[in-house]
C-alpha cells in the first residue's frame, strides 16, 4: 500500500493507463476510432484524504489532475483507505459489501460515464 493520496492517484493513473493503451493495442483501427469519439472522459476521485481528476485522451494517455473536473463524466467517492484497501485486495465481495454500507460510491454523469463505470468497477475488483 501506499501513504498518500497523492502516491495511490499516481499508481491509479499508470495502471489506468497501461490497461487502456493495452485494451486499445487489442482492437481493429475502426474499434480504436469508435473509442475516439468518446474521449476525453473525466473521472473525478474523491476521498477524505485528496482528490484528483483523471483525464482519458483519445490514445489511451490519461491526464492526472489535482483538482476536480467541473464535468466529470463519473465521480468515485470513498473514504480512503477504503478505496486503497478495494484497489490493493480486488475482492469482488469486498467492493459490494462496501458499496452496500456506503464507503464507496460511484457516479455516472454521462453516456461515457456509464460506459466507463464497468471498467471502473474491474479496476476497483468487481
Amino acid at each position: 500500500m501506499v501513504s498518500s493520496f497523492q502516491e495511490f492517484a499516481d499508481k491509479f493513473k499508470i495502471e489506468a493507463e497501461r490497461a487502456i493503451k493495452a485494451e486499445l493495442s487489442k482492437r481493429s483501427l475502426l474499434e480504436r476510432i469508435g473509442f475516439g469519439f468518446f474521449m476525453p472522459l473525466t473521472v473525478n476521485i474523491v476521498t477524505d484524504q485528496g482528490v484528483a481528476s483523471l483525464t482519458i485522451l483519445q490514445d489511451g494517455t490519461v491526464h492526472l489532475s489535482q483538482r476536480l473536473s467541473p464535468n466529470p463524466d463519473s465521480t468515485i467517492q470513498a473514504h480512503f483507505e477504503t478505496l486503497e484497501h478495494i484497489y490493493y485486495k480486488r475482492d469482488r465481495t469486498q467492493f459490494t459489501q462496501a458499496e452496500a454500507e456506503g464507503r464507496i460510491k460511484i457516479t455516472s454523469y454521462s453516456l461515457k460515464g456509464q460506459q466507463a463505470e464497468g471498467k471502473l468497477r474491474e479496476l476497483l475488483g468487481h
